[in-house]
């Protein structure tokens, strides 16, 4: 597979140039300058260092059998991909921000758990691990973040205080963060919705001037960027893909982002996140929901693991359209929810309630329209619980 990325192609070495560049002194020091010419800088840097090194990557995965194998009952590609895609995009993170070097007690916090969450997904990606310890690293993640102080803070005291804020921490970065693991089942899917969703909290961080922010949410865009390329390609198979490590790395990151940011007083802190995430939120809430009432999932385990064709991205497939058809259509939605969100940055507390109930009716109505219209198809409505073997072996051995 490796063979069809040719190294010195033009585009690889406009990239080569490119690289050059951007590490002259003199150019980083231009683009301090201004704030929005310093986030298009941090972009490019991730950018540029997951697109030139992502074919070593490939090589590296396909060398020690870090791959995805066909499997004609679930699986469409062809071959063994290689699942270095988020190593990639992990080192292209963490070398942007040690690059930029700003950093404050809750970046260092979410810099280490995201770690964990991503060295963990690794191992799952190579020898396979069991829902009970992914879900003990999460929770231990999600808490030692909130030690740090990233952590809601809207419950008053009377209601639990910092007591239920904490459980409202974990229980959101847990959803978040298998959230994005769902939905990595199409071509460019769960990297592109990262992308759309980073920008638009790097727009706001500027706004509201969170250099923190933006620097986080800029750098893992740009790393995601440099990644879309090898794995969203029109009618070709992907040359890599992100693996359990870069899914679940993602979705954390974006989980601790919402909570990281301030992004408005009262109810405008909570709906903007909710808001700019609210397509990946609807998709665990359709299915879990349809999974829960049909009782194909009766735990958190069957829950974590759980494989089927349920999803908003397979419920659109099943109206007849193409699979990038529908990656597209979940980037729209996508936009369009982020720009409300935008809006609401400017909005009183009435409004932004009007707009939080008009997207949760939105998504109660389009979720009826699909299960409905997908029943009467067979093959989007059967749902299976395929397991991997080794992951079949490691819940008999532990069954959650």
């Amino acid at each position: 597979m490796i063979s069809e990325i040719n190294l010195f192609s033009f585009r690889r070495l406009v990239a080569y140039a490119a690289a050059i560049l951007i590490f002259v002194p003199g150019v980083r020091i231009f683009a301090e300058s201004n704030t929005v010419l310093y986030s298009a800088y941090l972009f490019f840097l991730s950018f540029i260092l997951c697109f030139i090194f992502m074919p070593f990557l490939i090589r590296i995965g396909e060398r020690l059998g870090l791959v995805d194998r066909p499997d004609e009952k679930r699986k469409r590609h062809k071959r063994p991909t290689a699942l270095t895609g988020g190593i990639m995009i992990y080192i292209a993170f963490v070398a942007t921000m040690i690059l930029n070097f700003h950093f404050s007690v809750e970046v260092k916090a979410i810099l280490v758990s995201s770690t964990i969450i991503f060295l963990v997904g690794l191992i799952d990606d190579r020898w396979g691990t069991t829902a009970t310890l992914r879900l003990i690293v999460q929770v231990g993640a999600a808490l030692f973040l909130a030690l740090y102080g990233v952590r809601v803070t809207f419950v008053p005291v009377w209601l639990g205080g910092i007591y239920v804020d904490i459980i409202i921490t974990v229980i959101w970065i847990i959803g978040i963060t298998n959230s994005m693991n769902f939905i990595d089942g199409m071509d460019g899917l769960a990297a592109g919705s990262s992308i759309i969703y980073s920008l638009f909290f790097a727009i706001i961080g500027i706004i509201t001037k969170q250099y923190y922010m933006v620097s986080l949410t800029i750098a893992i865009a740009g790393g995601c960027m440099g990644f879309f390329v090898y794995n969203f390609r029109k009618n070709k198979p992907a040359l890599v893909f992100l693996g359990d490590s870069g899914s679940t790395f993602l979705g954390f990151l974006l989980a601790s982002f919402a909570i990281l940011g301030t992004w408005g007083p009262s109810i405008i802190d909570i709906v903007i996140p909710i808001l700019i995430m609210s397509v990946l939120i609807f998709d665990m809430s359709l299915t879990t929901i349809v999974r829960i009432y049909t009782r194909e999932v009766r735990g958190f385990g069957q829950w974590l693991h759980y494989t089927g064709r349920d999803h908003f991205h397979h419920r659109l497939e099943g109206l007849g359209i193409t699979r990038n058809q529908a990656t597209g259509i979940f980037f729209g939605v996508s936009v369009c929810f982020g720009v409300e969100a935008l809006a609401i940055l400017f909005a009183s507390v009435l409004v932004s309630i009007l707009i939080l109930l008009h997207t949760i009716f939105t998504f109660i109505i389009i979720g009826t329209i699909l299960v409905l219209r997908n029943n009467g198809s067979h093959e989007n409505t059967v749902k299976r619980n395929p397991y991997s073997e080794r992951l079949e072996y490691a819940q008999s051995k532990e069954p959650v």
